[in-house]
């Protein structure tokens, strides 16, 4: 079963690859690019997070971690020993830092000839008002994870952006903001401030958020791997759609076949609509 930090870690993957550009330029020096595909070997249990190829040719890798991994140096250099191998190119390298709690993992390391290392940046260094100032909600969303002196303002101006946007839209980048403040426990003050909006939104029924936010695991506790994968599937659903993803689900769960499954959730990466996914669902069934 997924930990509660690979859920976040899901969330701002998916939102990461939406490419917002003020955040991408803060972080990696450059605002759009071309995602590429890495593959590695079927015994590597691990796929880089990010990977895509920027304006100038160059190659950008970029892992979220909301966790202190005692082994992110070994995991970065053989990464970019396998980008290197397929795309004969070493790539740009940095470890984006979310979690919590004080950031103290390895990024350089030196034996005899070989000298290695990859940038280490957390998030709370980022300054949100740039965000704040951008015109893609992806960005703005991301402000709740930033630096910022007035906690409560930042989530004031973060619901004042997205109460400008159309009521799916709107409803969507608010659940995905709900979910997100947790990693900062920030869920309570966010949602009293959305419950005082003049809008409607199902929060206290939607039972992914009832049970990530009160229980700290998703309903059910399922186990084994195809349990495993629905239950990503779920999360990237929801993270992604909303209700309208949530209402897939009845269909997902009949597909008995992890092969399926995982071919599932690469679409829904792709995808740009719940409609889209319903669509694929109904000629598969």
């Amino acid at each position: 079963m997924m930990t509660m930090h690979q859920k976040f870690d899901i969330a701002l993957k998916d939102i990461i690859k939406d490419m917002p550009q003020t955040f991408l330029k803060l972080l990696t020096g450059y605002n759009t690019g071309k995602f590429i595909d890495v593959q590695f070997p079927d015994i590597q249990a691990r796929q880089p997070d990010i990977v895509f190829e920027a304006q100038d040719d160059n190659i950008v890798h970029l892992e979220v971690q909301s966790t202190n991994e005692h082994i992110m140096m070994e995991r970065m250099f053989l990464y970019a020993a396998f980008i290197y191998n397929q795309h004969k190119k070493l790539p740009i390298q940095i470890v984006l830092y979310v979690g919590d709690k004080p950031m103290n993992m390895v990024n350089s390391m030196e034996f005899g000839l070989i000298r290695y290392a990859y940038t280490l940046r957390d998030i709370r260094e980022i300054d949100c008002s740039q965000l704040l100032a951008s015109d893609d909600p992806e960005d703005v969303l991301l402000a709740i994870l930033c630096k910022t002196d007035d906690v409560d303002g930042t989530i004031k101006k973060i619901l004042d952006r997205f109460s400008l946007l159309p009521p799916k839209e709107r409803e969507n980048y608010i659940r995905k903001l709900l979910y997100l403040s947790g990693l900062r426990k920030l869920y309570t003050k966010v949602k009293a401030e959305v419950m005082n909006m003049p809008i409607t939104i199902d929060i206290e029924d939607n039972e992914v958020f009832k049970d990530v936010f009160t229980k700290g695991e998703l309903k059910g506790k399922l186990e084994g791997k195809l349990e495993g994968k629905l239950e990503g599937i779920e999360l990237a659903v929801e993270i992604k759609y909303g209700h309208e993803g949530l209402k897939l689900m009845d269909m997902v769960r009949t597909i008995d076949k992890v092969s399926k499954l995982d071919e599932f959730s690469e679409l829904i990466k792709k995808s740009t609509s719940a409609t889209e996914l319903r669509l694929y669902l109904e000629r598969n069934a």
